[in-house]
């Protein structure tokens, strides 16, 4: 692994340790990355970072650019016929556009003439390109304390000093960052409060629950190292365990990976599925996984909240580019509030797109079949007449609403829909979410139907909210049902899951062909809906739709709950997954669930 060319930098470090990593040679990586460590302690020691009041000044190239930029923030402040909004709007949009481009030049001139402080920038060892910007150049877009960009662009480095109008500005979301961090655990803890009780009952109970099912993925997660092949792909056979060298192999191809989604054990779910974790094999029976996942989500967002006075205030380009974003987002995709902000527009029905207008109010109407759809005035429109869309496909730019993907879509599409919102939340933070944790989350969470018929399942009455896990784990197919290829179901609903699609999942072309592709020759379908429809509950509720009272005092809505059981005469499991009963009982609480014999 000699290589004089190497870069020590940040990544150059992450990919030497990757690769000594790859050897699977413990004593080797310990020893490589303490005698990295003892080059940089001494190099620390021997040698020095100095700078001059030289050094904290832009160059002359870049402060020439800032000049024309702030001219050309004057001429639009100056412009006559403008609203207040379209002045703010120009503004906002000139700024973002040139921001990445100084950023460029500003590090490129720094690096020719050996800046100290950008070597810092490129090592990775202290501050990010925004920094070296506000200290030469200035923060530019900054926001106020409500998330809002201020339209005063700061053109004034903080070596040089800004002047009173650019101070106020940016003393909004500097101040904002510093009380934001007394408020950051607080609000952290609430919403890992609400996914421990969503996936708290995702206890291991089984080694291998013989599942044939999994979720779609690309080989180039690399979340999919530790998971297991739930159908053949290249040389590997169904239940291989992937890892790097065997995911290198596969780069490029399609994959279907067991998934805490697709788990078909009694109760919780099999190692199998749950696949490799933090430990470096599978879990043992009794380990509460969920739990570890929801903590493991919390934290990252907990630290991110924390870390926000360190920006000062900046706006972020991309961010704002988002309609919602950041821990606001996070937590209404759990809580899926009735009034859910920057909802995309999402078609109720599978049918042709007739028609793009515009709407009396502003923004547009979409029609599919005989349905209209409206689309605010700021979120662009995804489709065009002519195209063929299928109920809960995604119409306009803005967040789709969980609850309404689950609607339209099913359970089981829509708890992969939930992964990949949730995980694209994490990522546009610049945070990291493992998704194998997103799964569990979603298992837990995404688990719930309205019952719609009189002979639904036992114990429920027509309206009731009941487990779809538990229906899952019961259902037989009803009189009538058929068996065939994906494309002779369409229009149909299925009696039995199928990949990760779960039971009266209508199936649409799109499903059809996402089943053959995915090599699932035979699907059991019935042409009509079964007793029940896809509902999300939203977290705070999780635990109050629970069969089981005991577990419903943990969660929230307690005198509703408890008097609702008390009416319909709800039993309680003395030993279950869930760790509540045994709390309020105060007996055999954290036994091993392999030494009862429970499962």
């Amino acid at each position: 692994m000699r290589d004089y060319d190497r870069v020590l930098d940040k990544p150059g470090v992450q990919a030497l340790a990757e690769t000594v990593a790859d050897a699977n040679d413990p004593d080797l990586y310990r020893q490589v990355m303490k005698g990295l460590y003892d080059v940089g302690h001494q190099s620390a020691h021997s040698s020095s970072v100095s700078f001059s009041i030289r050094d904290l000044q832009a160059p002359p190239i870049v402060r020439e650019r800032a000049r024309v930029l702030q001219q050309q923030v004057r001429d639009i402040i100056e412009r006559p016929g403008l609203t207040d909004d379209q002045r703010d709007s120009a503004i906002q949009k000139l700024v973002a556009a040139e921001t990445p481009k100084l950023d460029a030049l500003l590090l490129k001139e720094t690096q020719r003439t050996g800046n100290p402080f950008a070597e810092q920038v490129l090592s990775g060892s202290r501050g990010k390109i925004a920094d070296l910007r506000s200290l030469m150049l200035g923060d530019l877009l900054v926001e106020d304390h409500k998330g809002r960009v201020i339209s005063l662009p700061i053109l004034k480095g903080y070596a040089s000093g800004v002047d009173p109008a650019e101070y106020w500005a940016g003393s909004y979301g500097a101040r904002k960052g510093v009380t934001s961090t007394k408020l950051a655990t607080a609000r952290a803890g609430f919403l890992g409060k609400q996914l421990i009780q969503a996936a708290h009952r995702e206890v291991v109970t089984e080694h291998d629950c013989g599942t044939v099912r999994g979720i779609p993925v690309e080989a180039d997660d690399p979340d999919n190292d530790g998971t297991v092949l739930a159908h053949a792909a290249g040389e590997y056979k169904a239940g291989a365990l992937l890892d790097p060298r065997s995911l290198r192999d596969l780069q490029g191809t399609s994959l279907v990976v067991r998934s805490p989604l697709t788990c078909e054990a009694k109760h919780g779910v099999c190692a199998k599925c749950a696949g490799v974790r933090e430990r470096g094999d599978f879990p043992e029976i009794g380990d509460n996984i969920g739990v570890a996942a929801a903590q493991s989500l919390t934290e990252p967002l907990s630290q991110s909240s924390l870390s926000e006075k360190h920006s000062g205030g900046r706006a972020d380009v991309k961010e704002h580019q988002q309609p919602l974003r950041g821990f606001d987002l996070i937590n209404q995709l759990v809580q899926v509030p009735k009034s859910f902000r920057a909802a995309a527009a999402v078609a109720t029905e599978s049918g042709t797109v007739k028609s793009v207008t515009d709407a009396p109010q502003g923004g547009k109407i979409v029609v599919v079949g005989a349905a209209e759809h409206f689309v605010p005035q700021d979120f662009g429109v995804l489709v065009t007449p002519g195209d063929r869309v299928d109920a809960g496909d995604v119409l306009s730019e803005g967040v789709p609403n969980p609850l309404e993907l689950v609607k339209y879509r099913g359970v089981g599409d829509g708890r992969l829909a939930f992964v990949n919102q949730f995980r694209d939340a994490y990522r546009n933070q610049g945070l990291k979410a493992n998704r194998r944790n997103i799964e569990l989350i979603a298992r837990g969470l995404v688990n719930h139907v309205r019952i719609t018929d009189l002979d639904g399942p036992e114990g429920t009455l027509p309206d009731d909210i009941a487990e779809y896990s538990a229906i899952e784990r019961d259902y037989r197919p009803r009189f009538g049902f058929r068996t065939g290829a994906p494309t002779a179901a369409t229009g149909k609903y299925l009696e039995r899951p199928a990949l990760h699609y779960s039971i009266g999942t209508r199936v649409t072309p799109r499903v059809a062909r996402e089943l053959s592709r995915n090599n699932v020759r035979e699907v059991t379908y019935h042409t009509d809906p079964p007793g029940f429809q896809p509902q999300m509950v939203r977290a705070m509720e999780n635990l109050a739709m629970s069969p089981d009272w005991q577990q419903r005092l943990g969660g929230s809505y307690l005198q509703r709950g408890l008097l609702e059981s008390v009416h319909r005469g709800r039993g309680s499991a003395a030993h279950s997954t869930s760790y509540i009963p045994g709390l309020a009982r105060g007996k055999g609480f954290g036994e091993e669930l392999k030494t009862r014999g429970v499962y």
